[in-house]
């Protein structure tokens, strides 16, 4: 399956928080709730400042999820967004 965002729309894949458990409740890690790293996987024809495959910093609940939620949902598995280009925080580079 392909995805092409439309307007100033970014695809993005969150990455990995590693979640603790405590029975069957998930406790997030305090850090991991105030931002998020992720890869921009496709850009809208009006996007300008971030192109395929750069990194970049976000909220945590940044855009709108676009995987359907099912019973076998964990907030590890909940990494497909789609956000506006006014939404992303900072682009990352490695150094």
């Amino acid at each position: 399956m392909r995805i092409q965002p439309m307007g100033l729309k970014i695809y993005l894949t969150l990455d990995p928080v590693h979640e603790k458990k405590a029975g069957s409740l998930y406790v997030p890690d305090m850090h991991s709730e105030l931002t998020r790293t992720a890869t921009v996987q496709a850009v809208g024809n009006e996007v300008t400042l971030y192109a395929v495959g750069e990194r970049v910093l976000v909220s945590y609940l940044v855009g709108r999820a676009i995987n359907p939620v099912t019973e076998s949902f964990t907030p590890a598995n909940d990494i497909h967004r789609i956000c506006s280009e006014e939404e992303i925080l900072a682009k990352i580079w490695e150094e």
